[in-house]
Parts: C-alpha cells; structure tokens; sequence
C-alpha cells in the first residue's frame, strides 16, 4: 500500500536547495513511517546513494540549512536532529 506525506506548502516558498528538499522530504516520510529521526548515514544513503565518503557532506550540508529556516533543530553534543512541527516554525523563516 502506497502513503502520502503531506509537507507544508510554505516549504517549497524557501529558498532551499534541492537537496535540502531532498533530505527533508525523506526524514518526514521517515519519521512518518518509523516515530524516529533517521541517522546521517540513513539520509545518504537514502538521498545520495551509498558512497558515504562523498556524499555524506551533502547530507550535513542540507541538514545546515534546514537548521537554518528553522525547519530541524539538532542537539550539538549529542547530534541528535529533530523536526520542528510546522506550527512551531518562525515566522522569518517561512
């Protein structure tokens, strides 16, 4: 059976890249499916294919800027990510 993710449409309003379109599309669907926030090297492998050694700066990358606008916090010590709920989103950012 095929789900659908709904993602605000404020998120296509951002200036974002494509791969942070990219990597926020995934780590919703993700943490629709799974109730968890997928690792790094889930996202690139998901995202960017396999080879970690290159890709994986893409994903901290896009990761960077969706911090940015406001859309994922991340915890420095533990690098732990989080989405932040839409309703919780800046008013700049979006």
């Amino acid at each position: 059976m095929r789900s659908f993710i709904s993602i605000p449409e404020s998120v296509d309003d951002l200036p974002l890249s494509p791969e942070a379109f990219r990597v926020y599309f995934s780590v919703v669907r993700h943490v629709v499916e799974n109730e968890t926030f997928p690792t790094v090297e889930q996202i690139t492998g998901k995202c960017f294919g396999r080879q970690y050694a290159l890709r994986e700066t893409h994903t901290r990358r896009a990761l960077s800027e969706l911090i940015k606008f406001g859309l994922v916090s991340c915890d420095i010590d533990t690098e732990n990510y989080s989405l932040i709920h839409p309703d919780k989103w800046e008013v700049s950012a979006v």
